[in-house]
């Protein structure tokens, strides 16, 4: 059976490293246009043609059936499906990075057909940490194929058991990235939709053994750039840049690292489906209405500390000044002191307001335990004479209200004031009024904060960002200094 290509007097292009013709979708939003190459990649063995790659069969296999590919998915599938000597795929594990709405979907899609109908492929499943997302990708598939009258044998819908089979008892599947998924399957080609939101090895552990089995099989990993907690998505990229494994292939189409977020010329290297999908205006008006951690990681694809970050980078870098010191200002110190939730570490810190109404921050000491702590902080705390010590009685400092309890100045952040403190914090900080010293804990830590829901605010989440105590140290010790009256005596050093 033939099938037209949609995209009728197309244009030709050399294809980049591969050398190879190809036919290129016309632009429809205006003159800048992605890129089709990767900025990153694992670089080919040789120069790549039908001999050496499958990617070219997929390439006509779309065409056919209606769906051509873009100009990157054309790159991405023939780079992917590289061959060895002995005919096996180069790469058991793909990881294909690209910023959002390029096409991702209508990739797979065309690709998990091809497998079946084309590749000799008896199982493809589709796995993602949504179910929701997995099935979005298999419905297209079964909708393409409808459309392109490939033979179909049956298709289930039901919630859970969704599956596309071919008379030949070839089978699409499609499962939530769970512990226990996939096993006792054996899998040709699993793919692992948004892999950036696998937050542990759990799903990884079981689904990827699937394919060990089987002498084409492949893990196709593709995303958008996620944060520090993508631990997978990080981990096989890390593998790939370095040369870990041979076995993993890298495909990534991202903005260069520090540029800014509205060079067009960061976006075509970001998103090859702009000026095919995605129009400039589009990308424009997100990028202006986006926190910059969420554009940077979703249209630039760039990995971010912290996905939904509380603490602006911009504006806290502005107020970077290694060179100041707490000593000289004018007035009383404030403090606040906060504990990890695991208990091993303890800080304080301190903060005070500065002639030109901003306010210095800066840690003054850390301990490793709570009972290292409690013997050195009266010490500290008489020559430090704060007119106030912040602490947060219903967090892990708790640990510590015997003695914090004591203190005549001692200020106990109240459940229904954390979240205007940790707000108010963050806004400071986006106006570049916190100034700090640089310090490596507070920097690392405000660079890991992100933010959990508290009614209509948010506060500084403990879970799943690393220790956040430092923080919140600070936090604490900016409210007192906001709201503390000055203190008449002397000044104390730091």
């Amino acid at each position: 059976m033939q099938f037209e290509s949609r995209f009728a007097g197309a244009e030709k292009s050399t294809g980049g490293p591969t050398g190879v013709a190809r036919v290129i979708a016309p632009a429809m939003f205006g003159d800048l246009v992605g890129s089709p190459e990767p900025r990153l990649s694992t670089e080919p063995r040789r120069p790549l043609t039908p001999a050496n790659s499958k990617g070219f069969a997929l390439v006509e296999f779309a065409k056919r059936i209606g769906h051509p590919l873009l100009p990157w998915q054309e790159t991405a599938a023939i780079r992917a499906l590289e061959l060895n000597a002995d005919g096996t795929y180069r790469f058991r594990t793909v990881l294909i990075l690209v910023g959002r709405q390029s096409g991702k979907t209508t990739f797979l899609k065309v690709w998990a057909l091809w497998r079946l109908y084309e590749d000799n492929a008896r199982l493809v499943l589709g796995a993602a940490q949504s179910l929701d997302i997995a099935r979005e990708a298999w419905s297209g598939s079964v909708d393409i194929a409808d459309e392109a009258g490939l033979p179909v044998s049956n298709v289930r819908r039901a919630n859970g058991e969704q599956c596309l089979s071919l008379p030949g008892g070839a089978r699409y599947r499609i499962t939530a990235a769970t512990r226990g998924a996939g096993r006792g399957l054996s899998v040709d080609m699993l793919i692992m939709d948004e892999v950036r939101e696998q937050r542990d090895w759990a799903a990884w552990s079981a689904l990827s053994k699937t394919i060990l089995a089987r002498p084409l099989g492949q893990v196709v990993c593709i995303s958008n750039a996620g944060d520090d907690e993508s631990v997978v998505l990080n981990s096989l990229r890390e593998a790939a840049l370095a040369g870990k494994d041979d076995t993993i292939g890298l495909f990534e189409w991202s903005a260069p690292d520090g540029c800014d977020l509205n060079d067009p010329e960061a976006w075509v290297q970001s998103l090859p489906g702009l000026g095919h999908i995605v129009s400039e205006s589009t990308v424009r008006s997100a990028i202006a209405t986006d926190p910059p951690a969420v554009a940077r990681t979703e249209l630039l694809c760039q990995h971010v500390t912290a996905m939904d970050a509380a603490i602006e980078h911009a504006g806290w870098q502005a107020g970077a000044d290694p060179g100041g010191s707490l000593g000289p200002l004018r007035g009383s110190l404030s403090a606040g002191i906060d504990v990890s939730v695991d208990g091993n570490h303890v800080a304080l810190v301190a903060a005070s307001m500065t002639d030109d109404g901003r306010v210095r921050v800066e840690p003054v000491a850390a301990w490793e335990t709570t009972a290292a702590c409690r013997a050195e902080l009266p010490e500290i705390l008489a020559a430090l004479n704060p007119v106030s010590l912040a602490w947060f009685p219903n967090g892990p400092a708790a640990v510590l209200s015997t003695y914090l309890k004591t203190l005549p100045y001692g200020r106990p952040i109240a459940p229904a004031e954390l979240a205007s403190a940790c707000m108010g914090f963050a806004d400071l900080a986006r106006a570049g009024m916190i100034l700090h010293n640089s310090d490596a804990l507070l920097d690392g830590q405000v660079a890991k904060a992100s933010k959990l829901a508290r009614g209509d605010g948010y506060v500084f989440t403990r879970r799943g960002s690393g220790n956040c105590n430092a923080l919140y140290a600070a936090c604490g010790a900016v409210l007192c200094a906001r709201t503390a009256k000055p203190a008449r005596g002397p000044r104390w050093v730091l």
